[in-house]
């Protein structure tokens, strides 16, 4: 009982910290100094997709959580982690979907701080997952428990810094293609 309220406070209390510190931080991440991150009419379309393409996605993962749950499979972790992986697996689909339709960094964002902040976030939660491996918390009952989710937040925030490094060396590769083609046709 007092392992899950010291996780739900300690979670909330993340967010909150990582809510106040991506307000603070915005202004840095953005080249204009503004607190606000600005897209232009074909980037909102492809947030709007993708939210659309994570939403219907999220909603076939609960569908099948809730068969198997249904049934007398044993998962090999508990609800809560199924339903983190869920979540996280949503959030990537949404993710990658922009980064790679260029509707995820705003017209005044700054890619690489992205990227960097990204990495260090999944390496930062790669680290408390190494320590809780190290203090035994990750089974409870022989099941993988709460602390598992922040391996896979970690996971998920290293792949992101990755797909954003990936969606810029082809976003290079085509300007250094067009430039070329530019000089082949003057």
């Amino acid at each position: 009982m007092y392992k899950t309220v010291g996780f739900l406070l300690g979670f909330f209390i993340s967010i909150l910290l990582v809510s106040v510190l991506m307000i603070i931080m915005s202004k840095k991440l953005n080249t204009d100094n503004a607190a606000k991150t600005k897209y232009d009419e074909r980037q909102q379309l492809v947030r709007g997709n993708a939210y659309r393409i994570a939403f219907w996605s999220l909603v076939v993962f609960v569908i099948i959580y809730a068969m198997i749950d249904s049934t007398n499979i044993v998962l090999p972790c508990v609800n809560t982690v199924a339903i983190f992986f869920i979540i996280f697996l949503a959030i990537l689909i949404h993710t990658i979907y922009c980064i790679f339709n260029d509707g995820y960094f705003g017209i005044n964002n700054k890619p690489k701080s992205y990227y960097i902040l990204f990495l260090i976030i999944g390496l930062l939660n790669l680290a408390i997952g190494v320590l809780n491996t190290i203090e035994g918390n990750l089974y409870t009952d022989g099941k993988l428990d709460l602390p598992v989710v922040n391996y896979m937040a970690g996971i998920v925030f290293v792949i992101l810094g990755i797909a954003i490094v990936i969606k810029a060396l082809i976003s290079k590769s085509k300007a250094e293609e067009d430039d070329e083609d530019e000089e082949d046709y003057a």
